[in-house]
């Protein structure tokens, strides 16, 4: 996935449990007559209902209800069926998959293979620029329907982690009918075959949906759904208190605690994929010293970051890879804060003096961890000038190679995949696109190929292991907070489980 600006925030289908009997949604069976609307508030307004055009949190969240993807992850991490029922690796580069023959679109056509195939081509091809990173292992021309529920999904090359990269919302089904007909039309007003049925984009207010009563897995308990764009946090929180919303995403540090103690309120909490870090660029001296690099690692107290700036809604991550991900590394993971230690590196590598600019985008808590790394490192002789720009300009600078240190965050946002959180970041093919510090290591670039090489199992395991002692050793980042979601729900809501994503899903959902 992306980084921040682009794609961090994109990403993602989510984590909900599924079942090939129950589908891709379906809620708990209860009494909603109760109450039949749900209403839900995020924290922008989608500039697009295109699914291949979304990278950005708040165009997934209003598409997740509409479109699915051939297989979910469900709570566990664990993929699961979802408009596809099973799937075989054939060779190193095609994979098959069969499809459910009961799914229709919400405009009352057939789901084919043709409309996975149509789907998969328009998300590599140039509608799809905004998704290419995750979609570009598919070489969608090799791609081959069988027949009407059967299709042969190829590579360009050996991927290993191919079905761990489908529930993406790049990955989504969509009609090509719809597409073909009138595409400006379908991209305004989406039609999937989801448990939800788009009614109606009020901008910059609402996004409103109806149950898809033809739906073939379980429908939803409620029968209306309403996401509203409240970008102030504290207007969401008033709203949730005063109950005129239901769920309220990213909820304040500051409120969490007396939305805990309201009898009508709740907080729900889970890590997410997504990891914030201290970037340097490797092409800028001495910065490309491995001893120099360590150095800053060894003065930065990343548990204190962690504390000041996310008071309990993050936790310290040595790598990329996440505690919730596949093969995360539990060696080595303590906070290497020593600050004689990180003296004795710097005196060795023959620095004294040394002079850097650390450049972060407007964002509070970057800002604050800037100012918190740049005493730090004053510690031990390093004198770091802040400077904060728009995130357009500072990822322009970034992509020029003008900055020294800069703090970002990446993250595969949904789901455990480790290839994204680790192929991006430090692939020396990624410069500058995600390898944002232009790090190029041989060595290194290897065992990623190697990992997407091989199936998963003990083997590739090891080899993700031994990437993250890589990392670990040779910093071309210095992780400090694995971030965390932090939603608000009215007490009566229940079946509601975050993601680990900033996009979640709401069919589970039902009233007390």
């Amino acid at each position: 996935m992306k980084r921040t600006k682009r794609a961090v925030s994109l990403i993602l289908t989510g984590v909900l449990a599924v079942s090939l009997l129950a589908g891709c949604g379906g809620a708990k069976e209860e009494d909603a007559a109760k109450k039949d609307t749900l209403t839900v508030a995020i924290t922008g307004d989608p500039p697009t209902l295109d699914p291949h055009s979304s990278s950005t949190s708040s165009s997934v969240n209003n598409l997740n209800p509409v479109y699915e993807t051939l297989v979910r992850y469900d709570e566990d991490g664990e993929i699961v069926p979802c408009l596809a029922t099973e799937w075989e690796r054939l060779d190193d580069l095609t994979w098959q998959f069969k499809l459910r023959d009961d799914v229709k679109f919400h405009n009352g056509e057939k789901m084919t293979a043709d409309d996975v195939l149509f789907s998969f081509k328009r998300a590599t091809g140039p509608d799809g620029a905004k998704v290419a990173y995750i979609m570009a292992a598919i070489d969608s021309e090799n791609c081959k329907v069988v027949d009407d529920n059967t299709i042969i999904i190829a590579t360009h090359e050996p991927f290993s982690p191919l079905v761990g990269y489908l529930p993406y919302i790049g990955a989504v089904v969509v009609s090509e009918k719809e597409f073909t007909e009138n595409p400006e039309e379908a991209a305004l007003n989406p039609v999937g075959t989801g448990p939800f049925k788009f009614v109606e984009w009020k901008k910059n207010d609402r996004c409103t949906y109806e149950r898809n009563e033809d739906y073939w897995g379980e429908k939803p308990a409620y029968k209306n759904l309403v996401i509203r764009t409240i970008v102030e946090a504290n207007s969401r929180v008033i709203e949730l208190e005063s109950g005129n919303i239901d769920i309220a995403f990213e909820i304040p540090a500051n409120d969490v605690e007396r939305l805990e103690q309201n009898k009508d309120t709740e907080i729900v909490k889970r890590l997410s994929t997504v990891v914030e870090y201290l970037d340097m660029n490797v092409t800028k001296k001495p910065l490309d010293d491995v001893r120099v690099r360590q150095a800053i690692d060894y003065a930065i107290d990343e548990e204190a970051i962690v504390q000041s700036v996310y008071r309990g809604n993050a936790e310290y991550c040595a790598t990329t890879v996440t505690p919730n991900m596949n093969y995360y590394d539990d060696s080595d993971t303590e906070c290497r804060f020593d600050v004689d230690k990180a003296k004795a590196l710097l005196k060795e590598a023959g620095v004294s003096d040394l002079k850097l600019t650390l450049t972060c985008a407007e964002n509070a808590n970057r800002l604050n961890a800037a100012t918190i790394i740049q005493n730090m490192l004053a510690e031990v002789g390093i004198t770091v000038e802040i400077q904060s720009y728009e995130s357009g300009t500072f990822y322009d600078m970034v992509d020029a190679g003008e900055t020294e240190l800069f703090i970002v965050g990446f993250g595969a946002v949904g789901f455990p995949e480790p290839d994204n959180n680790i192929y991006g970041p430090y692939h020396s093919k990624q410069i500058p696109t995600n390898n944002m510090g232009f790090y190029s290591d041989p060595e290194l670039d290897a065992m990623l190929d190697a990992q997407r090489a091989t199936d998963d199992g003990p083997e590739r395991e090891k080899i993700i292991k031994d990437i993250q002692k890589y990392l670990r050793e040779n910093l071309p980042v210095i992780p400090y907070a694995n971030s965390q979601q932090v939603l608000g729900i009215r007490s009566n809501v229940k079946g509601f489980t975050p993601t680990p994503a900033a996009s979640h899903f709401f069919e589970k959902v039902y009233f007390e």
